[in-house]
């Protein structure tokens, strides 16, 4: 909606001016003003402006297609992969989109590279996410077992989505132990963190409860 409010004014003054400079021509045209050199020159001029304006006019551009497409929204937590940025949408401008790290940084990005760029939205279409991470047990330990231990471990951990499966998968032999794959679901990407301590936490303290 903010987008929106800024394209209206924009794009009623540039069809205003289009406008204003056609009457002007055919007004001095019904005269009998010689109009040819006029349109030439408003031709150039038009042109210098256009490229001396191409990178703004690029953003402008861009940010309109992106009120139009809504790829992300304000609040929406983003990643742009390709400058390696990611955080919470703070601002959509006609320009430039801002962007709040974690650690509390404005990243203003131009529209016209966010367009080009490959961009993951984590909030959408909903804010669940799936986390996973790799542990190993020795070699030796009974895989149903060790399978049951991991899952329970990590299905007792507060933030973790109850009704979203937790998988221990065996993933593959390692040189000194046997590792396990383990996913399971939150309901929010910002709790991704403080999930990993949480579960880092009650796998180990789970595993060495049972002796593994």
């Amino acid at each position: 909606l903010k987008l929106a409010a800024q394209a209206v004014p924009l794009l009623r003054r540039l069809i205003l001016s289009i406008i204003a400079g056609i009457a002007i021509i055919i007004i001095l045209g019904r005269f009998n003003v010689d109009v040819s050199a006029l349109v030439t020159t408003m031709g150039i001029g038009s042109l210098a402006i256009a490229l001396a304006a191409q990178a703004a006019l690029s953003d402008t551009i861009s940010g309109i297609l992106i009120m139009i497409d809504r790829p992300f929204r304000i609040g929406d937590r983003i990643e742009v992969r390709d400058l390696n940025t990611w955080g919470n949408v703070i601002d959509i401008g006609l320009r430039s989109t801002r962007i709040q790290t974690l650690d509390n940084r404005t990243v203003i990005v131009p529209n016209s590279i966010i367009e080009k760029s490959l961009v993951v939205n984590h909030s959408f279409p909903d804010t669940h996410y799936r986390i996973q991470m790799e542990v190993g047990v020795a070699y030796g330990t009974d895989l149903d077992f060790a399978r049951k231990v991991l899952v329970t471990a990590i299905s007792n951990v507060d933030g973790v989505l109850k009704n979203k499966p937790v998988d221990a998968l065996f993933l593959n032999f390692g040189d000194s132990s046997l590792i396990f794959r383990l996913r399971w679901w939150i309901k929010n990407y910002t709790d991704t963190r403080p999930m990993f301590d949480r579960v880092n936490t009650a796998v180990y303290n789970e595993l060495r409860s049972a002796n593994i």
